[in-house]
């Protein structure tokens, strides 16, 4: 625009900027915080990134892991002797362990380690414990989160299998794993030559066994697996290396950075509203000093040059402010999401933030001021010498619709760049504008609902203060917004968080099983059940239970399917350790989708007809009557799908991707499954001590425990989404402080003039109030019907669970709301009766 480049504008626009730039100060609050939560975003991903580059070998704590579900056999020991090096061992598997002070037992992952693991990085403990004297003795260091929760101290000690350990200190931080993984599965490491004793290692027994690699210098370990592949492949050993878990740890910090700067766009579009709300009644306020410049000569585009100028100059310095707040900020956010980084982010200034930070931040509010700014060159010169313009319009400009196009093609530009996906990233913004769109579409709905009803209902304060919401250069649209989405963030995160814990809670209620016995060996079963007798618990079941290998999928190998990168299924799928069980009938969780259930079988030497679960039979791209070949320790045996099995997964009780006939596996090595159900917390504490003393090997799983888990694990990625949801919250109630600070001198003529007319102070107050009441309602309830609406939705599409919404917090949630819209408007009120009303009224004559 040639009328932005001319010097008298310029000085145009500073000098009436002297006195029009203070009330919109505070007022551009919503963009310093939306562009700081945008530089904290896109610096969060470049500071974890560099992180992980110059940690890299620390997250893994070797060049090279080496891993099977079996134990290392004379071909791996000769494979690994080949390899070279310093090396270290690692078995783990879950079990029971048992702390005898207090009597409590608990599920944990045992690892049983030896060498000098890790070698890079270090194993994090309090007190600090030299690892060369733990491996000396039979020493143990326990998950800090379990020595909490049962108040152990270093020098307890600890039960695991037929062994005690001293607890020689908590573990605090393993290489590359996440705080939040102890809660899922807390760890305990005991020295490798006191595993024997344990007694645990049995035949069936699901076990993790890994060798870690420090090579010598100069050694590509990327290159030794390349060049190992076809002699890993045969011996079933799986191959992770630094390069390979830093782009794995790459992959879902990358996925965390791109909904955080989804979550933190919102906040943009808040502030962008804010902006548009603020500056519409800026420029209503300069509508006769756009008239007088027309006046002596100005033009159209050089009348809006001058104000275009002034918001350039003040959001340019918003943002500035925003990103060195940003940088501040920047410093807080690895410390709300500690608990899922296998790293702690080394926090710098990185530029790359601060670009994104300001050019996002001044465009879109460049954008959303544009808005109301257009309007001004369609102002008449003839609007100066009338007495009176407030009625007229200015005439309709042809291209007002171009920033709010761009806006939109801007948001979606921006979601489509952030998901890499053109889908969801349309998706995303249709969403966006979805919400936007119901809170203003209920809003103004109960309110025109509301004004209907008013007359005949309130008296005049209230009346008087739902007609506020409708006043010349009202703020409406901006606090409807702001308000809202604040609530419909609350509404949602409660209610998910909610929806999910009750639905694990069901599954133990009202007579299922709610406790899970692995491990269980053939000559234990007549034992254990005559403990849950003794006890007074219920029997659900015994399953058994056969461990095998997928050795071919429709007569091709498994290792010519790994090979084959055009073959589409996932390495996971064929190198897996399937547990698979034979019985008669289908159990109550499972209903046959394809084909006939066959429960029985003769043994006449043709293929055994098997139930497969049709996710897996997706992921293996079969289908009915397709063959597949399974190895049960060398014993091949050569299977046709007989029929397609749909799984209640989210069932307390054993389920299987392939479930065999009677009359095939009886014979084979397998362990069992016992499923039962205890009354009680007591009856179920009473259970765990008495398995983890007579039966060391057997795990139990209590549902009471994998809810308090889930309850643990929600609260923290609710605490963590909630800290990136409050840079939303915060810019609402920015544009909520925004908004009530511009329409301050409109609401002083109102005071004036209702005292003019002899309204007391008692009655101009109680329309104030009722004015954002209705304001914090109307917005409020109307978040909250979205965020019933996208718990719903998420219930259904996303978790597939049932939905239940708790109507009491969302109550809560709602009043508070209403309460803080009422507070911040009397807040911004304070202080208008002091004026006199006499005064004010030859001010404005």
């Amino acid at each position: 625009m040639n009328a932005v480049a001319k010097l008298w504008v310029w000085r145009m626009a500073l000098r009436d900027g002297r006195r029009g730039f203070r009330p919109l100060l505070l007022s551009m609050l919503c963009v310093v915080l939306a562009v700081a939560s945008v530089v904290v975003a896109f610096s969060f991903r470049e500071n974890v990134q560099s992180s992980i580059r110059a940690q890299s070998k620390s997250l893994l704590g070797a060049d090279l892991a080496l891993g099977s579900r079996e134990p290392f056999s004379p071909e791996d020991e000769a494979l690994f002797r080949s390899i070279g090096g310093e090396q270290s061992r690692q078995i783990g598997f879950a079990s029971m362990v048992l702390f005898p002070r207090r009597g409590d037992s608990r599920l944990m992952q045992v690892r049983a380690v030896s060498g000098g693991f890790p070698y890079y990085g270090a194993i994090e403990t309090a007190p600090p414990v030299d690892m060369a004297s733990f491996h000396r003795g039979p020493n143990a260091l326990v998950d800090e989160n379990v020595m909490l929760q049962f108040d152990l101290a270093a020098g307890d000690s600890v039960k695991i299998g037929d062994k005690e350990f001293r607890i020689a200190g908590r573990l605090r931080k393993i290489p590359g794993e996440t705080l939040a993984f102890s809660l899922i599965s807390p760890r305990v490491y005991i020295p490798l030559d006191y595993l024997e004793r344990t007694g645990l290692l049995q035949k069936g027994s699901l076990v993790r066994y890994r060798a870690y690699f420090k090579l010598p210098p100069g050694t590509d370990a990327d290159l030794l697996v390349r060049n190992l592949a076809t002699e890993l492949q045969r011996l079933r050993l799986e191959a992770d290396t630094v390069s390979r878990r830093a782009a794995s740890i790459a992959f879902s910090v990358e996925n965390l950075s791109r909904y955080l700067k989804l979550a933190v766009f919102v906040a943009v579009l808040l502030a962008g509203v804010g902006v548009a709300s603020v500056i519409h009644v800026y420029t209503k306020a300069k509508t006769s000093s756009v008239a007088v410049l027309r006046c002596i000569g100005a033009g159209p585009g050089e009348t809006l040059a001058v104000y275009l100028i002034q918001v350039l100059l003040l959001t340019a310095a918003s943002t500035a402010v925003g990103a060195a707040l940003g940088m501040g900020i920047q410093f807080a956010l690895p410390q709300a999401l500690k608990d899922f980084l296998p790293l702690t982010p080394d926090v710098t200034v990185a530029p790359s933030g601060i670009a994104a930070g300001l050019g996002i931040g001044l465009g879109t509010a460049l954008l959303f001021a544009l808005i109301p700014l257009l309007p001004l060159r369609k102002i008449s010169p003839l609007l100066a010498l009338r007495a009176s313009f407030g009625s007229e319009r200015p005439a309709r400009d042809k291209i007002a619709w171009l920033p709010a196009g761009l806006i939109v093609a801007g948001i979606a530009a921006y979601a489509v760049a952030t998901t890499g996906s053109a889908l969801l990233g349309l998706w995303f913004s249709a969403g966006v504008l979805a919400v936007f769109g119901g809170l203003m579409a209920l809003a103004r709905g109960g309110s025109a609902l509301m004004r209907k009803l008013a007359p005949a209902v309130f008296n005049f304060a209230w009346r008087q203060g739902l007609a506020n919401l409708y006043r010349p250069n009202n703020q409406t649209t901006a606090l409807i917004l702001a308000i809202g989405v604040g609530t419909f963030l609350l509404v949602t995160l409660y209610s998910v968080h909610h929806m999910l814990v009750r639905e694990v809670a069901q599954r133990g209620a009202e007579g299922e099983p709610n406790v899970v016995l692995f491990d269980v060996q053939r000559d234990q079963r007549r034992a254990l059940t005559e403990l849950l007798d003794s006890l007074a618990m219920r029997l659900n079941g015994q399953v058994p239970i056969v461990t095998m290998r997928l050795g071919a999928v429709k007569g091709r190998r498994v290792e010519e399917l790994r090979a084959d990168r055009t073959a589409g299924i996932p390495q996971w799928a064929l190198r897996r350790e399937y547990r698979s069980t034979y019985r008669a009938e289908l159990a109550s969780t499972e209903a046959i989708v394809q084909g006939e259930w066959q429960g029985r079988v003769a043994g006449n030497g043709g293929p055994i007809p098997v139930s497969v679960e049709k996710g897996i039979a997706e992921t293996l791209k079969v289908g009915l009557g397709d063959e597949l070949l399974f190895e049960v320790q060398g014993v091949p045996l050569r299977t046709r799908i007989a029929s397609l099995r749909a799984v209640d997964w989210q069932r307390v009780q054993p389920n299987f991707f392939v479930v065999f006939p009677e009359g095939v596996l009886e014979n084979a090595p397998q362990f069992y499954a016992v499923v039962a159900r205890a009354e009680s917390n007591d009856q179920a504490a009473r259970l765990q001590r008495a398995v983890v003393e007579r039966f060391p090997n057997v795990s139990v799983i209590d549902l009471r425990l994998v809810l308090s888990t889930l309850n643990s694990i929600l609260a923290k990625i609710s605490g963590a989404i909630r800290f990136v949801a409050l840079f939303t919250i915060v810019t609402g109630a920015a544009v909520l402080v925004s908004a009530v600070l511009s329409s301050r001198s409109q609401r002083l003529k109102e005071t004036i003039l209702l005292r003019a007319l002899g309204a007391p102070r008692r009655l101009i107050l109680k329309t104030i109030i009722a004015e954002y009441l209705f304001l914090g309602a109307l917005a409020g309830l109307a978040g909250s019907i979205l965020g019933i609406g996208a718990t719903v939705a998420l219930g259904v599409y996303f978790f597939a669970a049932p939905v239940s919404i708790a109507p009491v917090p969302v109550i809560v949630i709602l009043l508070a709301v209403v309460g803080a819209t009422v507070a911040a408007g009397a807040a911004g009120c304070w202080g208008i009766f002091r004026r006199p009303a006499l005064e004010a009224l030859r001010a404005e004559a």
